[in-house]
């Protein structure tokens, strides 16, 4: 049983935040075993699928119609989330992370930034790029991005860093994107928030339905979130209180 897979998981395995290998059986849903760590809180899917799994997965992405359908809210919220990070553009140069149906890029566009979108979902990008001419799309992984050497004032990341299998070498590439003042707007599902436990929900966690792998690989907290870019040598992770389980942080070197 339980005892068995704690062991088990212990001796092969480690955290891929803090390298804890105190690691123990968080449940299975959709037939996708998830693992938690004692430490820092941690949540991973284990095994992680492989990338032509994932690709698989991506490929004309079941939620893109789903976005596209609120494309003018999206628009909306996302440009008043830039302006409320970034301020308005004056030609500074923006790169939305995982860019989907392109509404984050159109908004900073219309704020007056150069903005660029990639996305590993060609098909979505390839929607955006018709729809949204004044900015620029591309499908391309943001470690190929950040091996060009390309630089942006502005990083938007949102709902992105949960699917990956790779934090590691995402958080560095990112890092590798920006300069002394550039900022990075990051969300990504809250497991540590307190409305997820009781009293406040009597469910269990694997029934939230931000629980959802192999869409989701990692859950985050709003500590060890911050313990993972501080590792990779960013200094500054403000994240905002919030009433709902999402976890939004302003990350900066």
């Amino acid at each position: 049983g339980g005892l068995m897979n704690e062991e088990l998981a212990a001796t092969e395995m480690t955290c891929a935040i803090c390298s804890s290998r105190r690691l123990r059986d968080f449940g299975s849903k959709a037939g996708y075993r998830m693992i938690e760590c004692r430490d820092c809180g941690l949540v991973a899917v284990s095994p992680m699928p492989d990338a032509e799994e994932i690709a698989a997965f991506y490929q004309d992405y079941h939620k893109s119609a789903q976005y596209r359908a609120k494309l003018g809210s999206k628009v909306r919220r996302a440009r008043r989330r830039i302006r409320r990070v970034g301020g308005r553009g004056r030609g500074r140069r923006f790169l939305d992370v995982g860019c989907n149906a392109g509404f984050a890029v159109s908004a900073a566009a219309s704020l007056g930034y150069h903005a660029t979108g990639i996305d590993v979902d060609g098909e979505a990008v390839a929607w955006a790029a018709e729809h949204f001419p004044e900015a620029h799309f591309e499908a391309v992984s943001v470690e190929a991005l950040a091996r060009r050497g390309e630089v942006y004032d502005l990083i938007y990341c949102s709902e992105v860093i949960e699917h990956l299998p790779a934090l590691d070498g995402f958080v560095q590439a990112l890092r590798e994107l920006m300069h002394a003042d550039s900022r990075l707007f990051l969300t990504t599902p809250d497991l540590g928030h307190y409305s997820l436990r009781k009293p406040f929900s009597r469910r269990s966690l694997l029934d939230w339905d931000a629980v959802r792998p192999p869409e989701h690989l990692y859950y985050f907290n709003r500590a060890n979130l911050r313990e993972l870019f501080l590792r990779h040598g960013f200094r500054r992770v403000s994240c905002a209180w919030n009433s709902k389980p999402t976890i939004k942080a302003v990350i900066r070197l």
